[in-house]
């Protein structure tokens, strides 16, 4: 680990012989701009790139430790195959030909055998190989791929209700579409922004970088902080409303009320741009604010100053995150906090809530500009796991059901899965022990990944080694520039990019002509990916912008120029008429889509499954309320745990508790806790602070600790600090959403035996 106690290390980078490369970090989604030192083909440092427009200059600690992720000891650098019986921890390098031709093999019998929807196509968090894991899926003639997390409770909740009923993706609007930013002069600081559910100065939620938020409040924007942690935003926010989690409906309904009452609401927007205010406003009125402020425990007269702090600002946004998804009414939620960014006029204006785009017609995000799913036949499509189940999982968006996945593969269902970068058994997967048992089960199992995991070691038969953003060449659209990731240094060993392992492992599906015509492949699709090197798979996806892949290597991100109020100048629709690209025309309030479907088209209040009204009896026995995903600058979920330094900063996994909760328990400052439920145990640290309540705790997720022994029964230890034996797989109503952040617990210190 390099010493930055001196300034030698400066010497060093800045040595004869030393390159300086620009690039992008991917170690999250946000891209930031990077400067790359590159010595004799090895990257010695990385810094932020003072002229790029997102990050200028910053760069988290992940970053900045890039170099020790690259060159790193623990790394899977060639092709292997098991060598034992699974979980060992034997196996065997082969070479790439081997590895690929193996892969083919096995899917391909497995396929003509059972089906193609027989094998499952697995994904971590989504950055620039999402659209190729369903790409793949669909080359192997199979329309089923997905991640391992319950409801997919990570932003499809939320981006199922805007595609509906917005007819788009919205994200806030912090000068990110310029890069001009803050000095743009068509842009206007959002007067009152809303931080709900999640902390971005921590976690930078996708597409959007934390210190945005704080940019503003420098410019004079007012802060209403909904979480239940009092995190830095929230101690320094106008108002904090500390809520009771899973009870965000509620109080988005209580402020739609007041706003209603004290008519407050934009008239105009409302009455020529909408569907369903009525609906809406009714719904609103079902509960009074004594009623929301049990519920949600938020003091009234709090709920009655956010709402008219926001209505009364021009313009206003919402930066919202994972605790909208983590719950079983994902969606409802999202429709409810949505609704306050619309009845008040901020939709589409500067500062406001403004669509996303296709940056210069480039989709590589989903691939939708030159198609996934039209690489399978209309049945097969309708095979897809939860198809007929959740009519939601058909509009818009590609994935299969996850926790309908989990009861195939465990009804023998599942016999190949493609395990693409995610260690699903340690940070993804709720009742972890069923998820590593069913993946027991299939007849074969490839995984590509840049480090052994313990999802690696209990069940694969192939594993193949992916290189880093540092070494490979890609291409992200964000929702507001285009750029390219350009490698600076050589790769470790043998390692290749993850569009170039899927490029070559599809060569030999295409090449067989009695394959594609025994899956019913569509006619003139046989080539599904027709492309001789990665960088024209590049030129590909971004050739509607104009631009060749080594044109935008070479221009850096590419903005194009924002429009707002599109739905009056008739770009939302496909008609080119004024409006949104919704059945009604309109911002439905009142999804007439939902009620098609047969589910309510109105937002609605539902407790969490499990919590002190639903189960008081599993209260009385657990009478904590555990909040899960606690985040911290060190790792990007499972991710960066074997990077000394980072795990120097955050060594062990830590849960947040209450000072008088803590002596209550008998814990102190640092002392291993057992936090246990009706459904399991792990042990973590106590963090004794006042940012959580008396009531609840805050836990990590994504431990797993690779210093240990990864062969069965240990596994890396991936059980003993897994947060996510505690939460079930049971999504909400409509298939998206899971009570991940709102469940409940009890916690106790460890004995010395235990530890």
């Amino acid at each position: 680990m390099r010493d930055y106690s001196s300034t030698k290390w400066l010497d060093e980078i800045h040595a004869e012989g030393v390159e300086v490369k620009k690039s992008c970090c991917y170690f999250c989604h946000q891209n930031c701009g990077v400067l790359a030192y590159v010595k004799d083909g090895k990257l010695i440092y990385a810094e932020g790139d003072p002229d790029h427009p997102t990050n200028a200059g910053g760069l988290c600690t992940r970053g900045n430790q890039a170099y020790t992720f690259v060159d790193n000891p623990s790394r899977i650098n060639y092709p292997m195959k098991r060598a034992g019986e699974k979980g060992e921890n034997k196996w065997e390098r082969i070479s790439w030909d081997e590895a690929l031709e193996t892969c083919y093999k096995e899917f391909r019998r497995i396929a003509m055998t059972y089906g193609g929807d027989s094998i499952h196509c697995l994904r971590g968090t989504a950055r620039d190989n999402q659209w190729q894991v369903g790409r793949m899926a669909n080359t192997m003639g199979s329309p089923n791929e997905y991640g391992f997390l319950s409801g997919t409770a990570c932003y499809l909740p939320r981006l199922s209700l805007m595609i509906m009923t917005y007819g788009g993706m919205l994200i806030a609007d912090f000068a990110q579409f310029s890069a001009l930013r803050y000095d743009d002069p068509e842009w206007v600081c959002p007067e009152c922004t809303i931080v709900w559910g999640c902390n971005p100065t921590i976690s930078n939620p996708d597409f959007f970088m934390g210190h945005w938020v704080t940019d503003a409040m420098k410019l004079g924007c007012k802060l209403i902080s909904v979480e239940p942690r009092v995190t830095w935003l929230a101690a320094h926010a106008d108002i904090h409303l500390q809520l009771r989690p899973g009870t965000d409906t509620a109080l988005a309904l209580g402020m739609i009320k007041v706003i209603v009452d004290e008519d407050l609401y934009d008239h105009d927007f409302v009455d020529r741009w909408t569907y369903g205010f009525d609906e809406l406003a009714a719904r609103a009125q079902e509960l009074s604010l004594d009623e929301v402020e049990k519920m949600t425990w938020v003091p009234k007269q709090k709920i009655i100053d956010a709402a008219r702090m926001f209505a009364n600002a021009h313009p206003a946004n919402v930066v919202w995150g994972l605790a909208v998804d983590m719950q079983s009414q994902g969606t409802p939620c999202a429709a409810a906090i949505a609704a306050l960014w619309t009845i008040t006029g901020n939709l589409d204006v500067p500062g406001g809530m403004c669509y996303t785009a296709a940056p210069m017609g480039v989709d590589q995000p989903s691939a939708g500009a030159w198609g996934i799913y039209d690489l399978i036949d209309e049945e097969t499509q309708k095979k897809r796991v939860g198809w007929k189940e959740y009519p939601m999982y058909r509009y818009g968006l590609t994935q299969a059901m996850p926790d309908m996945c989990l009861e195939v593969c465990e009804e023998g269902g599942v016999k190949g899965v493609w395990i693409q970068t995610s260690n699903g058994i340690a940070c993804m997967s709720c009742e972890t022990e069923r998820w590593y048992e069913a993946m027991k089960k299939p007849e074969f199992i490839a995984a590509c990944d840049v480090f052994m995991t313990p999802t690696i070691q209990s069940c694969a038969d192939i594993v193949l080694p992916v290189q880093t953003w540092a070494e490979k060449h890609s291409v992200r659209a964000h929702y507001y520039f285009l750029s390219a990731i350009t490698g600076g240094c050589a790769a470790e060993g043998e390692a290749l990019s993850d569009c170039e392992i899927n490029r070559r492992l599809a060569q030999y599906f295409d090449n067989d002509d009695e394959f594609n015509k025994a899956i019913n492949r569509p006619e003139g699709k046989q080539h599904t990916w027709p492309w001789k090197t990665e960088d024209e798979v590049y030129d590909e996806i971004v050739k509607p912008s104009g631009f060749t892949f080594h044109e935008l290597m070479e221009q850096g991100p590419v903005y194009q120029k924002y429009v707002y109020k599109k739905y009056e100048k008739g770009l939302m629709r496909p008609d080119g008429q004024p409006g949104f690209n919704t059945p009604t025309g309109r911002i439905e309030f009142y999804s007439t889509l939902f009620q098609a479907y047969g589910y309510d088209p109105l937002p609605y209040i539902e407790e969490p499954g499990i919590g002190p009204v639903s189960t008081p009896d599993l209260y009385e026995e657990y009478p904590l309320i555990m909040i899960t995903g606690a985040r911290t600058t060190s790792f990007f979920h499972s991710e960066h745990r074997q990077i000394p330094y980072l795990r120097q900063l955050t060594p062990d996994p830590w849960v947040q508790i209450n000072p008088k909760t803590a002596a209550e328990h008998n814990i102190s400052e640092g002392d291993w806790v057992w936090i246990e439920n009706h459904r399991g145990r792990c042990r973590q640290r106590a963090r004794v602070t006042y940012e959580v309540s008396e009531k609840e705790i805050a836990a990590q997720h994504g431990w797993w600790f690779p210093e240990q022994d990864g062969a069965e029964p240990n596994l890396y230890g991936f059980r003993q600090s897994n947060i996510n034996q505690l939460l079930a797989n049971k999504p909400g109503r409509t298939g998206f959403g899971a009570d991940l952040k709102c469940t409940l617990c009890k916690i106790y210190r460890c004995s010395e035996e235990d530890l």
